[in-house]
């Protein structure tokens, strides 16, 4: 059970930032692999599972200047990585937008995509899977503490958290991935009624304990990302959220992540069930 914490409180610390970049059914046509590939490739998703496993690196790396046990930290690292496979997540990830979006939904957020403040916003986001993006970020916000934002641009920056919801999406695809994990330590361990009982009382506490921190991620991170967009824009942006197709396409793209990232889920706890039996 030690382990399993262990392993959750990484993969959760990975899918804080992932968050970022990743804001980034009636009766009609079936949208085609190009189109979903383009809104894929243009909503900065598919650049998101690219770099999954350089940003779990990069976070590993970090992680193990405070790790106390750095053999069990690099074990921890080694199970997250190897339990990976970014071309099958993909594929999952176009199996849900296909299933989930039709063609005239998929060109109606290209027209928002491909708009001229659309791409400035998605190409800022995508900031975040650089190596060198928690650096950057740390640095610049160290300057924010001694050159504090003016009220207008935290409100603006707080109104588009709120009017997006990026808050309660992320907290979803955390929730599901977390919930896959526990449902696949459950079944491969059918006989621990305790183990079973522990994580299902685990789960709530953690998405309520978990919600008030992530807010202030994203609060915090969006200052710097969005650090070149002007209060009206920010607006705009969350205002587009507000709209039925931006709320379409952000359910879309968090739920496509989140089921390509679930498979990634259930195989990492396969892997660290094997290692406990080994111990």
């Amino acid at each position: 059970m030690k382990k399993i914490s262990a392993l959750f409180s990484r993969a959760i610390a990975v899918l804080s930032v992932i968050a970022i970049t990743i804001t980034t059914n009636a009766n009609a046509a079936t949208a085609s692999d190009a189109e979903i590939y383009d809104l894929l490739d243009k909503s900065g998703a598919t650049r998101t599972l690219e770099t999954l496993p350089m940003q779990m690196q990069m976070m590993g790396q970090q992680m193990a200047l405070t790790a106390k046990d750095p053999q069990a930290h690099q074990d921890y690292m080694s199970i997250l990585l190897s339990s990976m496979d970014t071309d099958v997540m993909q594929q999952r990830m176009l199996q849900s937008v296909r299933k989930n979006a039709t063609s005239e939904e998929i060109q109606a957020m290209l027209v928002w995509l491909n708009s001229d403040l659309g791409q400035r916003i998605v190409a800022a986001e995508t900031e975040a899977t650089n190596p060198d993006f928690q650096q950057n970020m740390m640095q610049f916000m160290a300057g924010l503490q001694s050159n504090p934002p003016a009220p207008e641009r935290t409100q603006a920056i707080i109104g588009y958290i709120e009017a997006s919801k990026i808050t309660d999406q992320t907290m979803k695809l955390i929730e599901s991935l977390v919930a896959t994990m526990f449902d696949a330590a459950k079944a491969l361990k059918p006989e621990d009624t305790q183990l079973a009982e522990t994580l299902d009382i685990q789960l709530p506490q953690m998405m309520d304990m978990m919600k008030p921190a992530l807010e202030q991620q994203m609060i915090l991170a969006s200052y710097y990302v969005y650090r070149d967009m002007s209060n009206e824009e920010l607006a705009q942006y969350g205002g587009f959220y507000q709209k039925e197709i931006g709320k379409k396409h952000m359910s879309l793209i968090v739920e496509s992540v989140s089921y390509a990232m679930n498979d990634w889920g259930e195989s990492m706890m396969k892997q660290i069930i094997a290692e406990e039996d080994k111990s």
